[in-house]
């Protein structure tokens, strides 16, 4: 069976405002509800063993593909913060959760996570940012050749497939351990519309400036842990160190020998790390 047909058999289907969203809720309804949030290029399946390991703990458990990604629509307009924002509201309004959550973010869905908190803080009782995006890039090279139209649009038209399907192994530190990532990753990129979600992603989402939402979420008292694979080359250490300063009360933690998704990389050491954490913060 492909990789494709395997991720398909999970999940279920909301209906938003939006479009479709595919979704994977589970556990112990009354259990402590941890809410995980994927990046830019990846889908639903990066937690999965974050996601069994937590359901084996007796958490409540919920995950989800963003707009764009995995088997989620690939939706019309700009892909920018207010729509994956939205998405979340909605897919919690869809499932009627209205309790209190723990939200794990990584990459780009650690900005996500952190736009959502410092909008409804009322609906958080702890956040994880995983190698978190947040400070906008504007000169970074892949984010700058894609904005004028017609380049953008021709680059991601011929060059975007191979591309887009080895850029995932840059993520992790050791590749030859991780020879496999990248495909498996980047699976569901074949399917239509996933080239032009990512292009809009690249010049609307990339480039807001996510910084007031984290400074909005220093001041709140929601208990924040911040983790950085120390050999991140997505999203350097330093570019790490500078979240930090936009969140000096949040813990800090760093993984050694590690990348960009430190939930893949090394799943026993982020399981205790996270599973600990989630006690702390009941």
């Amino acid at each position: 069976m492909s990789i494709l047909k395997e991720m398909e058999k999970h999940g279920a289907y909301a209906q938003l405002s939006d479009g479709k969203v595919r979704y994977e809720l589970a556990g112990p309804e009354n259990a402590e509800l941890v809410v995980l949030i994927h990046g830019l290029i990846g889908h639903m399946h990066v937690w999965d063993y974050q996601f069994q390991f937590l359901l084996e703990k007796g958490y409540r458990v919920l995950r989800f593909d963003l707009y764009g990604r995995g088997f989620s629509e690939r939706v019309k307009g700009e892909h920018g913060g207010e729509l994956f924002m939205a998405q979340l509201s909605e897919l919690l309004q869809f499932l009627k959760i209205e309790r209190k959550f723990h939200l794990v973010g990584l990459s780009m869905g650690g900005a996500i996570s952190t736009r959502f908190t410092s909008h409804h803080p009322e609906k958080v009782k702890s956040i994880f940012l995983v190698d978190c995006y947040g400070i906008p890039t504007p000169n970074d090279p892949g984010i700058r050749v894609v904005q004028p139209r017609l380049i953008g649009e021709a680059l991601i038209g011929t060059l975007g497939g191979p591309i887009l399907k080895r850029a995932p192994i840059k993520g992790v530190y050791d590749k030859k351990k991780h020879a496999g990532f990248a495909k498996w990753f980047s699976a569901p990129l074949v399917i239509k519309g996933s080239k032009r979600a990512l292009l809009s992603t690249l010049r609307n989402f990339m480039l807001e400036n996510h910084v007031p939402h984290y400074e909005r979420l220093n001041h709140l008292d929601i208990p924040k842990l911040i983790l950085w694979g120390k050999e991140d080359a997505v999203l350097p250490f330093e570019y790490g160190k500078q979240i930090h300063g936009l969140l000096p009360n949040a813990r800090f933690e760093v993984f050694e020998k590690c990348g960009h998704v430190p939930q893949f990389e090394e799943p026993e050491k982020f399981n205790a790390l996270m599973f600990n954490w989630l006690k702390e913060n009941v």
